[in-house]
Order: structure tokens, then C-alpha cells, then sequence
């Protein structure tokens, strides 16, 4: 006995199938999240050469392709241009001696400079502790002819209670530390052979980068009907363009803004101006919170010593936050992820909640791409319907006859 299948019915049941499994899978991953993040990060933890290896990859294209296209392509001996498989090994070995160069010389310039800040700070600590409580406790502020003081008492009573508190956690994090220096120089060592292992994964991903360009290109053309082929290579090609374009662009923005800090604190004459400064730079990678963060860590650290200059510190940073926000980041970066200042908070906020400060770091231009996705889906969507609804109000050849 022969089925008769109906064509319509059948799709609808394995479109109706296709949901349902994707329902409960998505059902599956939310209720039960925190194990789902644990399986991400053990996999992650076991790719990460491979992830680190592209990632290096992707951003040291850019200095490869400056040296091959600019410099090593334009070399001349005779008449004869250097062939193309020379100017890529030289390029890229190029490439990763200015990269080392430059990692060599911020930990022989910066690493001691940040390393005396820091024992300054400690050493200071104390001291600063003392004229802290000496300025509190002379602080006072009328307010509707009233005086209003800080109790020295209360101060007094609260640091008392919990200073040692705070000082006996560090002791027992120092003591179990201790027993654990095998495994952490064990977890270290394995660290830098990553490292390593990226770096040489990388030369290769660079080396043999059309090759790979064209296998993939291929792998989607023959898996995808050709619609779906030329949608993802756009895809593609477009997350490219918005993640080079937000990187460099930050990675610019956040070491000009790092330097005017530096400059600024020097001049002022405030403590720890190369801590502070860094702290500030690297934190000005993350959009809008930043600034804050940086600025947060740099408060601390000079309200201990001097809270008058904590305070002027913080009007620095207001300073170069505006500056940054209304000047030099539209300058750098234009529209570069084409997010209102609303959408670029709310996807920090997400994606770091789920990923820390990764999801904060990618979270902007991640989201940027979402969106533009699902906005082209969403027009393609409505044009069609226009269209059909156009063509329905068009009056059909038989209908002008009768």
C-alpha cells in the first residue's frame, strides 16, 4: 500500500518539528545556564590556542598587510619587484619583531615604573590612612545655617571593625596561596605555552590566508543554496568591517586618551601618573563605563594619599571623558557601529553580565551586528509584503475585460 503524502502538510510538520526542537533546545540552554557556561568554558579552555591563534591572526593582518602592501611590494632590485611569497614571510616577520619590540620595551619601561607605583601606594598606605581620618574629622559643611560634621567616632568605630577584618581575609588569601605555588607555576607555564603555541598558529592562519579564504568560501557556496551563500559571505564581510573598524579605532582612541592622562597627572604633579594613566588607557576600551572604571580605581588610589588632589583627579577624568565622547571618539570612529549611545549601554550591560569584561569589550560591536541583521531581515520582510499587497490592488486582465 502506497502513502499518499501531501506536500503542504509535510513541510508544515517538519517546519513544525524544526521549531519545536529548537524551542527546547533554547528551553534546555536558559534553565539550565549555569551548567551550559561551565561546558562553554571547558570548551573554550580547550580551544583557547586555536581561538587566541586567530585572534592574534586577525589583528595582526593589519601591520602585515601595511608592510607588504607599503613597503616590501615596492622594494625594487634591478627591475625585478621581490616575489610575492618573499614580501609575506617578510612581512610577517617583521610584523611580530615590531610586536615584540614593542612588548619588550613596555616591560622594561613601564613594568618597573608601575611595579614602584604600586610599592609607593603600600608603603603610603598607612600614613595616608592617617591624614585621611585627620581630614574627615576636621571636615565640616553649613547647610541652612546648620553645621553639619563627620562623627570621628563613627569613622573611627567602623574602620576599627572592619580594617581588620579586611586584613585577616588578605592574610588567609596570602596563607592558602602559599600552598598552592606548584600548581600556579604549573597553570602559569602552561599559560605561556599557549601563548606560544598561538603565536605559531597564527604565522600559519596569516601565512595561508587566501587558501583558507577560498576553502571556506567554498565550504559555504557548496552547503548553502546560492541565496543563502551570498547572504552569509555578506555577513561575513560586514562583521569584518564593523569589528576593524570598532578595534583599531579604540585601540587609537584609548592610547591618545592614556597619554593625555599621563601628561595631564605629570603636570599637576599628582602620584602614581604612569599607574593611573594605564589604568585609564586600557580601560578606555570598554565604551562609556570605561573612562569610569578607570577613574574609579585612580580615585581610590589618590584619596589616600591626598584627597584634595582625588577630587581634582576626578574633574580630570569628567574632562577627558567629554573630550573623548564629543571630540576625539566621533573623530576616530565616526559611526563605526552605527549604535545610539542607549543601544551601546545595553549591550555592555548584557553581554557583560553573561561574559564579564570579554562580553563588555565585544558587547558593543557583537550587538551592532545582531542588529543589523535582524533590521535587514525585517525590511526584507516588509518589502515583500508591499510588494505582494501592490500587486493584489493591481486590477487583474480579466477583470478589465469584464
Amino acid at each position: 500500500m502506497r502513502v499518499s503524502w501531501n506536500k503542504k502538510y509535510t513541510t508544515i510538520s517538519i517546519y513544525t518539528v524544526i521549531v519545536f526542537l529548537i524551542c527546547f533546545m533554547i528551553y534546555r540552554v536558559t534553565s539550565n545556564w549555569p551548567d551550559t557556561k561551565g561546558f562553554l568554558s571547558n570548551v573554550i579552555s580547550i580551544l583557547s590556542p586555536f581561538l587566541l591563534g586567530m585572534l592574534i591572526a586577525y589583528f595582526m593582518n593589519f601591520l602585515v598587510i601595511a608592510f607588504e602592501k607599503h613597503i616590501f611590494q615596492k622594494i625594487k632590485f634591478g627591475t625585478k619587484y621581490i616575489k610575492t611569497k618573499y614580501t609575506r614571510f617578510l612581512s610577517i616577520f617583521f610584523s611580530y619583531l615590531v610586536l615584540l619590540t614593542l612588548i619588550v620595551l613596555l616591560l622594561a619601561i613601564i613594568l618597573p615604573q608601575l611595579i614602584s607605583s604600586m610599592l609607593e601606594f603600600a608603603n603610603e598606605f598607612q600614613p595616608s590612612l592617617e591624614r585621611l581620618m585627620l581630614y574627615l574629622n576636621n571636615f565640616s559643611f553649613t547647610f541652612n545655617n546648620d553645621m553639619y560634621y563627620i562623627d570621628p567616632d563613627y569613622v573611627n568605630k567602623t574602620l576599627t571593625e572592619n580594617l581588620p577584618k579586611t586584613f585577616n581575609q588578605l592574610t588567609q588569601m596570602l596563607s592558602n596561596l602559599i600552598p598552592n605555588l606548584i600548581s600556579i607555576t604549573k597553570g602559569l607555564a602552561f599559560g605561556l605555552l599557549n601563548i606560544v603555541i598561538s603565536i605559531i598558529i597564527s604565522i600559519y592562519l596569516i601565512a595561508s590566508k587566501e587558501s583558507g579564504s577560498k576553502k571556506s568560501k567554498k565550504i559555504i557556496v557548496a552547503l548553502f543554496p546560492k541565496k543563502t551563500a551570498q547572504s552569509i559571505l555578506e555577513t561575513i564581510d560586514f562583521s569584518h568591517k564593523i569589528f576593524s573598524r570598532f578595534f583599531i579605532g579604540k585601540l587609537v582612541d584609548s592610547l591618545i586618551i592614556g597619554l593625555l592622562c599621563f601628561f595631564i597627572v605629570l603636570i599637576v604633579k599628582m602620584p602614581f601618573p604612569l599607574l593611573i594613566s594605564v589604568l585609564v588607557g586600557i580601560t578606555n576600551i570598554v565604551p562609556y563605563f570605561g573612562p569610569f572604571i578607570g577613574g574609579g580605581i585612580g580615585f581610590v588610589f589618590l584619596l589616600f594619599v591626598d584627597p584634595v588632589k582625588a577630587l581634582w583627579f576626578l574633574v580630570i577624568i569628567i574632562g577627558l571623558q567629554q573630550f573623548d565622547g564629543n571630540i576625539l571618539g566621533p573623530k576616530i570612529l565616526g559611526d563605526s557601529i552605527g549604535l545610539s549611545p542607549f543601544w551601546i549601554i545595553f549591550s555592555i550591560i548584557l553581554f557583560g553580565s553573561m561574559f564579564g569584561f570579554i562580553g563588555m569589550l565585544l558587547g558593543a560591536p557583537l550587538f551592532s551586528i545582531i542588529k543589523t541583521l535582524f533590521e535587514r531581515y525585517i525590511d526584507g520582510k516588509y518589502n515583500r509584503r508591499m510588494l505582494e499587497s501592490t500587486q493584489d490592488a493591481v486590477p487583474k486582465k480579466e477583470d478589465l475585460i469584464e
